[in-house]
């Protein structure tokens, strides 16, 4: 009964605009994320077996490469959580749009469709990745160590990709249960490219799931909530779907909850601390020579997250709290550049981590994950500076605003576009509900030194 009610929402649920809205501000941010995380070695690498072992059309973003959509998709996907600098989402524990995005471009790709479908499919893919969060953490995420990016993420992929081919309730049912079967993920693998690689996983196997079922593929309709289904499989913290999913079409999580937008390139369960650490030596103008000791409050989840005390990547330091306290110290920004090799073994970082210390107090633990921090420096001269934080900058209770969001999308963007085509770029995504084809959208978003004296509209 339920998996069927999930698949009737996802072939005929009809988002508000103000959802809409916020699928489209997601977009555009997560579009110029993929255009920097496009030059990262992670995604060097999977563009370059797209390009060999897939054929087609669809778009590789931040390069002039096409081929297959699902290969599109993992590359895509792979660029969008590269630097850990996408949106999260609360209620799913998942970053969303890393899979989301490239898994509904791809299906637009394949079928021509316009904006308006891709922001469609991306508001019903983060509806489906909500509902199956409420249900299965935080015992799926927090205990068992899934990571909900890639394992949660496919089955809002699946959606997304399924809505916008335009697939009916029965085949869009199919395409779950082909979903169930191909979502993983694990935790233990945060730090390394394996994490980027879950995104592109997501959106893969979300795209071939829609494509297998409106094929003709056919799964169980237990896959889901039967005894051997995904939420048996996978942990979940409840067995049933009915509480969360009983209110789909008329309770919008993307509207209610919202998304949680990164202005620091890291672990969201860094944010709240370097937003304190940033503020204070701002305020109080200390040095990292002035520091004798600083202390971080944190809740129990974060110590699961942030496994790296001595970072020697900086994959690994983007889930270092040593590290990223020491960073906002040291050079009083925390950007992608934060992350080369050279300034993570740089002496006043190297002499400033070992005097951070990161607890866990159970307290915060009634509050929602990765919010609550509490933040102690102890300073040379005597002083004792204190602070704490419910949630950082770019989280819904403090949205980032327009100005930061067109800041975060050109430093992103001229990673690998000219400043011109970017400032283009984003004027063009600020209209996507507009766009009437989205596969010319890869042709705006290749560099243009690449791409030579060819360069396409989108209109």
């Amino acid at each position: 009964m339920y998996p069927a009610l999930l698949a009737e929402f996802v072939a005929g649920g009809a988002p508000p605009a103000a959802a809409l809205e916020r699928a489209a501000a997601a977009v555009r941010d997560t579009v110029g994320v993929i255009l920097a995380g496009a030059v990262e070695p992670a995604a060097r690498v999977v563009q370059s077996m797209a390009m060999e072992e897939g054929r087609g059309g669809c778009g590789i973003l931040g390069t002039p490469g096409r081929t297959s959509a699902s290969w599109a998709a993992l590359a895509n996907g792979v660029a969008a959580h590269a630097l850990d600098f996408d949106d999260m989402c609360f209620v799913s524990l998942a970053h969303p749009s890393c899979a989301l995005l490239p898994a509904a471009l791809s299906a637009c790709e394949l079928s021509r469709a316009p904006g308006r479908a891709l922001l469609e499919g991306y508001v019903i893919g983060f509806e489906i990745e909500c509902r199956l969060g409420r249900v299965m953490n935080p015992r799926h995420y927090h205990e068992r160590g899934w990571h909900c990016t890639s394992t949660i993420g496919t089955m809002g992929a699946a959606a997304a990709a399924a809505r916008v081919l335009g697939l009916t309730p029965v085949e869009t049912g199919h395409a779950l249960g082909i979903a169930a079967s191909s979502a993983c993920g694990l935790k233990e693998n945060l730090g390394s490219m394996v994490k980027p690689l879950h995104a592109g996983m997501a959106a893969r196997n979300g795209i071939m799931a829609a494509r297998l079922a409106q094929g003709g593929y056919t799964a169980s309709q237990r896959a889901l909530d039967g005894p051997q289904g995904f939420l048996a499989a996978m942990d979940a913290q409840h067995l049933e779907l009915g509480p969360a999913v009983d209110d789909l079409g008329i309770h919008w999580e993307i509207v209610a909850t919202g998304i949680t937008v990164k202005l620091y390139p890291s672990c969201a369960a860094t944010h709240p601390t370097l937003d304190v650490l940033l503020e204070l030596r701002h305020r109080a103008g200390f040095t990292a020579e002035d520091v004798e000791a600083i202390d971080v409050a944190v809740d129990s989840m974060t110590p699961r997250l942030l496994t790296y005390n001595r970072p020697a990547t900086g994959l690994e330091a983007k889930f270092s709290m040593p590290f990223c306290a020491a960073a906002a110290i040291v050079y009083g920004d925390v950007g992608i550049s934060t992350f080369e090799l050279e300034r993570i073994q740089a002496p006043p970082i190297l002499a400033l981590m070992p005097k951070v210390t990161m607890r866990a107090n159970p307290a915060f633990d009634a509050q929602p994950p990765l919010s609550q921090t509490h933040v102690t420096v102890r300073l040379r001269d005597g002083r004792v500076l204190a602070q704490a934080a419910d949630g950082a900058r770019g989280y819904p209770a403090r949205p980032a605003n327009d100005e930061q969001l067109a800041a975060k999308f050109s430093g992103c963007a001229q990673r690998t576009l000219s400043s011109p085509m970017a400032e283009h770029a984003w004027s063009t995504l600020t209209h996507i509900e507009h766009i009437g084809d989205m596969s010319a959208l890869a042709d705006l978003l290749t560099p243009a030194v690449e791409r030579g004296a060819s360069r396409s509209t989108v209109c």
